[in-house]
């Protein structure tokens, strides 16, 4: 359903959970994930910031989801829009400031002059229609304005791991299962132990809902969030252990965290999307990182990999 918007999803996905636990596994000590440590606003715009420490989590789709999806969709479904998201594998990340909420139409008017929303009855609404080169934009004149080079859109794996929030053995960082009461999402589907919800069919204001652990609201749904990274089918394959920029080159650009227009099996931690950089569509938009850019450490895959066959 990634790339078919949405045909695959009309049939009603009431699916019970098969027997098995989640796979899970503790980290050591010194590799568990960051805490929430400190907040900031970014002067011009009163865009908040928080900051996500460092740390090492295990990146990529969780045994259950598999099944799930295969269950739902049929092998031939989640090969092609589902594989992507594996193999699981080990990431280590250098820490760094996150928007505490996707970038609203307010903050983006503050700094480019103009709302190019679909949605535009409350500026305390994400922006959207926004391309991945309009957010760029949008993040050029905010280094100009703060005479620096560190806001920028993050990396797929830095969205992941602030997404998951200390959560990283489930779903979402609510559990296995998300409601209209945590996220704004198409509750008109159901999927894993997420029964039919609420649909309320656009955007909400940002913060509306409970944040993670870290802090951050509205990392599931909403809006879809641009990432700085080309899109790789492949590239968990070979992803460095460290800081991970993803490919080198590409046709489309990650987005990440879906939005309202999306059911829940697809605002998952998990969950990868791409699109052309160019293209502006009324459930995306984006959030800021703030953090120096880090070359990352050129090793081998790490061999924290689990396979799908369970």
């Amino acid at each position: 359903m990634k790339q078919a918007y949405y045909l695959t999803f009309l049939i009603t996905m009431a699916i019970g959970l098969g027997a098995g636990p989640v796979f899970a596994e503790d980290l050591p000590a010194e590799t568990k994930k960051g805490e929430k440590s400190g907040t900031w606003t970014e002067p011009s715009t009163e865009m908040k910031f928080v900051r996500v420490e460092g740390g090492c989590f295990r990146m990529g789709q969780l045994p259950l989801e598999t099944r799930l999806l295969k269950r739902e969709v049929g092998d031939y479904e989640y090969k092609k829009y589902y594989a992507d998201e594996l193999p699981r594998h080990k990431v280590c990340l250098d820490g760094f400031w996150m928007g505490a909420s996707e970038v609203t139409q307010k903050e983006w008017v503050k700094v480019m002059g103009f709302n190019p929303s679909h949605f535009n009855t409350d500026e305390n609404f994400p922006v959207d229609s926004v391309s991945w080169q309009d957010a760029n934009n949008f993040l050029e004149k905010l280094n100009k304005e703060n005479k620096t080079d560190e806001f920028r859109l993050p990396t797929e794996a830095q969205w992941e791991f602030a997404a998951r929030g200390n959560s990283e053995d489930v779903m979402y960082h609510t559990g296995n299962s998300i409601t209209s009461k945590q996220a704004n999402f198409n509750g008109s589907i159901a999927f894993g132990l997420n029964l039919r919800d609420e649909y309320r069919k656009s955007p909400v204001k940002t913060g509306s809902f409970p944040p993670n652990a870290y802090g951050l609201h509205d990392m599931h749904g909403n809006v879809w969030e641009w990432c700085q990274d080309w899109y790789g089918e492949k590239y968990y394959e070979v992803s460095p252990l460290k800081n991970p920029p993803g490919p080198e080159e590409g046709d489309m650009r990650v987005l990440r965290g879906g939005s309202w227009f999306r059911y829940s099996g697809h605002i998952r931690s998990a969950t990868r999307y791409k699109n052309k950089p160019t293209g502006q569509y009324a459930d995306t938009g984006f959030r800021v990182v703030k953090s120096p850019q880090t070359a990352p450490e050129q090793s081998l895959p790490d061999k924290f990999i689990f396979s799908p066959d369970f």
